[in-house]
């Protein structure tokens, strides 16, 4: 265990915990993501991963009033981003950090998962195993473009720590892509456990494989896997959901507040220009 490590993850989930506890009394449900639900969930001990925040979502409904408790915790707007909320820690240590997600890119409704995506955890709701693994293995390519060893590792603990043989847990992953339509998204992650450590039963990953169509997307997102590229970084999540063109181009209010300070035309006629350039940058 590494002794930095685990008192930043400690400090990030006090955290967390602190505004969950508070969101409750005020009827508002968040729900840990990402490392803070791999500690929470016990896939992780603390001090083996590493956070630099912890990641929480919430129904986009619900974003108004939790943004006026985090201004009640002393949590002040993290500068040059439109997600991230942080409050000064004491004896110079590194302010806690919270980043608050409305959805995620992989599905297109974020009520979904409020409906049928959690189950109780040890500290409140929490994704189910198989949406959490979808998480992990989608989230490395539609935000970053590009698959880590670190989520990889993600994946595969989270596959290890289904109850029994896994049998269920795995149909449950098929299931769920099938309904989310992400075969081409997750295949680069599923061929590299199925040659890694893990035992994925042969009818699910005949059912996670991409047909037809989908294979053409799915080869996109293979080169991506095997090599970091800004144009795919960009081209992904479009590829993904076509919808999210138009959602990079012309995003909504509170993103422009908060990653520019203003949401003016001429900022709005700018913002293609800088993605174009962002998307060719070497």
């Amino acid at each position: 265990m590494d002794k930095g490590i685990a008192a930043r993850e400690i400090l990030l989930l006090g955290a967390f915990e602190e505004a969950r506890d508070v969101a409750l009394k005020a009827g508002i449900e968040i729900i840990p993501l990402k490392g803070a639900a791999l500690l929470e969930l016990g896939i992780y001990k603390v001090g083996e991963r590493g956070m630099s925040d912890a990641d929480v979502l919430l129904r986009p409904k619900d974003l108004p009033r939790f943004e006026k408790i985090l201004h009640g915790l002393r949590y002040q707007p993290m500068p040059n981003s439109a997600d991230g909320w942080l409050r000064p820690s004491r004896n110079d240590a590194p302010p806690a950090i919270l980043d608050l997600h409305t959805g995620l890119w992989h599905i297109k409704r974020t009520e979904e998962l409020f409906n049928w995506g959690l189950e109780p955890g040890p500290g409140g709701l929490a994704l189910n195993l198989a949406d959490l693994f979808l998480h992990a293995a989608a989230h490395p390519l539609l935000h970053h473009g590009e698959v880590t060893p670190r989520s990889l590792e993600d994946c595969a603990r989270i596959a290890l720590h289904a109850p029994g043989d896994g049998e269920k847990f795995w149909a449950a992953v098929a299931r769920k892509t099938e309904i989310y339509n992400m075969r081409p998204v997750i295949w680069p992650v599923i061929e590299r456990l199925a040659a890694g450590p893990l035992a994925i039963p042969e009818a699910e990953r005949r059912a996670l494989a991409p047909r037809g169509l989908e294979k053409i997307k799915a080869a996109f997102f293979e080169k991506a896997a095997k090599k970091h590229s800004t144009a795919l970084e960009y081209l992904l999540p479009v590829l993904h959901r076509p919808g999210f063109l138009l959602k990079y181009a012309v995003p909504e209010k509170h993103f422009m507040l908060r990653r520019y300070g203003a949401a003016s035309l001429a900022l709005y006629l700018l913002r293609p220009l800088r993605l174009l350039r962002s998307a060719l940058r070497r």
